[in-house]
């Protein structure tokens, strides 16, 4: 690019190259299907695609990887190659496809449509969500597994250097990221004018969870769960069960986390004090649920002196670590009174809720649980 052009012509040139690129990655990846579905890269002894691509392309493995994956994506389903071949979409959309589609192949066939056509509306980046719901929406079960293993591989490590500073990483689950994310949030605001050195956000969100662990501590006697200010943002067909009409339109999105699986949105209502947001389409609100517990104050008193905590067989957990849950799903038609209702802690909650554990009480009280 020539030093001497002028800045709206070196734009306009960058875009021409950033067009042209565009038309040489979507070349690429269907030569790449092409010489993968022929098995052309067998005969030099490559155990896989990726792994000559790498050796011979002179690329990462990783890189290689994600070739392979989008350019089977588009060889394999018609729709979806042509629509890469015209330009009606880009390659980073096929991407954020086949990140969706993984371990759903079997299920992308009846969501092309409906994927093409929000891809050919949006951005790459606004797509990205959309392709997310319907990874969630695609198949509840599946969905319920990995809600899952979200929850199965939350951590947090903190260790303590040799000049006394503490050092930490931790994974969260979508509900128990959004809970820390908003409590960080309301804590950490920007520093007012004149109130002395300001703060980077960093320090902030810092400072905000030593403040969070000092209220914790200071709090007395812990009668209850600290109340949450969370929203759930889902749509009517998503909320009934039923197969959304418009993809764009489906929405089952945990604030500051984004989408999330139905199953999780169940539990959150179950008795969470987490907002509902119930929509039609893209903007017409239909009803915001106010965050308040479905179950009212009286029975939650009546519930700790019954259950003392998690009713969950061999569990401990003390009930102010609990959520209230319906032994037979509201959804189901579960009513919401004492006989249907007991304290559950968050672990076993998720584990009836997402792993499909049921639990039932004898008439003694005796509560059994039995896997899926």
């Amino acid at each position: 690019m020539s030093d001497d052009l002028h800045p709206a012509a070196r734009s306009v040139q960058l875009l021409e190259l950033l067009a042209e690129r565009e038309r040489l990655d979507a070349e690429i990846l269907a030569c790449v299907g092409s010489w993968d579905a022929s098995g052309a890269w067998g005969e030099e002894g490559a155990v896989t695609p990726a792994w000559w691509l790498a050796w011979r392309g002179r690329m990462t493995r990783t890189e290689a990887t994600r070739l392979v994956r989008n350019a089977r994506l588009a060889h394999r389903h018609e729709r979806t190659g042509k629509a890469l071949a015209a330009g009606d979409i880009t390659s980073s959309h096929v991407d954020v496809l086949a990140r969706a589609v993984r371990n759903r192949e079997d299920l992308y066939p009846d969501g092309e449509d409906g994927l093409i056509d929000a891809a050919t509306e949006l951005s790459p980046d606004d797509f990205r969500y959309v392709a997310r719901r319907w990874r969630w929406l695609a198949d509840d079960e599946v969905a319920s597994e990995d809600a899952k293993e979200q929850f199965e591989r939350r951590r947090l490590h903190a260790s303590t250097t040799f000049g006394g500073m503490v050092l930490g990483d931790f994974e969260l689950d979508p509900e128990g990221g959004a809970t820390v994310l908003t409590a960080l949030e309301a804590r950490a605001k920007p520093d007012p004018v004149g109130s002395g050195p300001n703060r980077s956000r960093a320090q902030r969100m810092a400072d905000a969870l030593v403040q969070m662990a000092a209220e914790s501590l200071g709090r007395d006697g812990q009668g209850g769960r600290p109340g949450r200010t969370v929203d759930v943002v889902i749509d009517v067909d998503t909320a009934a069960g039923r197969p959304p009409a418009d993809l764009t339109s489906a929405r089952c999105d945990l604030d500051r986390v984004g989408p999330i699986a139905r199953v999780t949105a169940e539990r959150l209502m179950c008795d969470c004090a987490i907002g509902r947001v119930l929509m039609k389409g893209r903007s017409e609100i239909l009803d915001v649920g106010r965050r308040v517990r479905d179950i009212t104050p009286a029975q939650r008193r009546a519930l700790i002196r019954r259950d003392g905590g998690c009713i969950f067989p061999g569990c401990d957990r003390p009930h102010w670590w609990c959520d209230g849950h319906h032994l037979v799903p509201y959804e189901d038609g579960g009513p919401t009174d004492l006989a249907n209702l007991g304290l559950l802690c968050r672990r076993h909650h998720v584990l009836c809720h997402e792993g499909g554990w049921n639990l039932a009480r004898a008439p003694d009280g005796t509560v059994t649980a039995k896997p899926p």
